[in-house]
């Protein structure tokens, strides 16, 4: 199992007025464990209240850059974006397990891609972590990204992709689009909607040939920019998506039960040693009630969005209320999220060291 390391602040900047950059500074000896690809985040988890509170943000240095970087908007009643502003200091460490994520870039210097990457808000962190890499180790690649915001004021990371527009002028386009700000242009007004994404497509990816598109930002942005990504006739294979916080939960994911409230027994596989307990069969998720027999399962979201979680089933049936984090490929090879899994069986069993 994955375990949290303490990594100290090296450096803390506020990037906007509500938004903070932490460069994280990782001890030799961990070097390798904390090795990332460009598009991964880091769960962390800090104690508040004599309670623990675990968040996912994903890293924004270029892929081997050190110190690590991440970017966190402060959310007002946020609890973890709150503490990081307001009694986080230089000096201080912060628990962070190892990487992880699947909404990457796998590089090649052979490469000669075009990317398109449409970002909002804070959701620009792990997409810019995708551009420096990308930019750096493909000398023959090319980058667009359209970038919607409220205002310019409030734009994570601007003076970034501008150095970065500077550096590579000929392989990097960017294209800002602001909500509550008049543009001279009318296509760089407004919100990324479904028009918004056509008007832009067309204006600005004609030509290109798509190696991939990268999506983040909130719920309803993603499913609109996907949506419309395909219908221009992407292929569903090139589009990813990365959250940037837990869905909203409906009715229904609630409701996605079990066939009784019997009970099951769970066996649970990681790092080579075997664990078995007993749950019900409608109770909320395999990894609270693991939690409720004393057995800390790798979890950081409990939204269905980070893949913390992700383990293997070797045996038994589970269903899953909510996945946003899993490809449809896992899923076939047996993949499932346990923060969102139930068990339909008697008996299951979740492989963890499964890769």
């Amino acid at each position: 199992m994955r375990q949290f390391h303490p990594l100290t602040v090296e450096r803390l900047d506020h990037e906007t007025k509500d938004s903070v950059r932490i460069a994280l500074a990782v001890p030799e000896e961990l070097r390798g464990e904390y090795g990332f690809l460009a598009g991964q985040h880091l769960p962390f988890e800090i104690e508040l209240n004599s309670k623990k509170l675990r968040r996912t943000y994903s890293i924004c240095s270029a892929h081997g850059e050190r110190p690590l970087e991440i970017g966190v908007r402060v959310q007002p009643g946020g609890q973890f974006s709150e503490f990081v502003a307001n009694r986080l200091a230089v000096g201080d460490t912060l628990d962070a397990m190892p990487p992880t994520g699947r909404f990457y870039v796998e590089l090649d210097p052979a490469n000669a891609n075009d990317y398109i990457g449409f970002a909002a808000g804070s959701g620009i962190t792990p997409i810019l972590s995708m551009i420096k890499s990308v930019l750096a180790s493909e000398p023959h690649s090319r980058f667009v990204l359209f970038y919607g915001n409220r205002k310019q004021s409030t734009t994570m990371f601007i003076e970034d992709l501008y150095a970065l527009k500077n550096r590579y002028p000929e392989r990097l386009q960017l294209q800002f689009i602001f909500s509550q700000e008049d543009q001279e242009f009318p296509i760089a007004a407004g919100r990324l909607d479904a028009d918004k994404v056509r008007e832009l497509y067309r204006q600005f990816c004609a030509g290109l040939d798509p190696a991939a598109a990268f999506v983040c930002g909130p719920d309803t942005m993603i499913e609109t920019v996907t949506d419309t990504l395909l219908d221009l006739g992407l292929a569903a294979e090139c589009v990813h998506a990365e959250r940037f916080g837990v869905p909203r939960k409906d009715a229904r994911a609630k409701s996605a039960s079990a066939t009784s409230a019997d009970h099951a027994t769970i066996t649970v596989i990681m790092d080579g040693h075997k664990k078995e307990f007993e749950m019900r069969r409608d109770d909320d998720n395999i990894v609270d009630a693991a939690a409720d027999n004393g057995i800390e399962l790798p979890y950081s979201c409990k939204g269905g969005v980070c893949t913390t979680c992700r383990c293997h089933v070797r045996e038994g049936e589970v269903t899953m209320a909510t996945n946003y984090g899993l490809e449809p490929w896992e899923i076939e090879k047996g993949f499932v999220l346990a923060c969102q899994s139930r068990p339909v069986s008697e008996a299951l069993t979740l492989d963890y060291d499964k890769v």
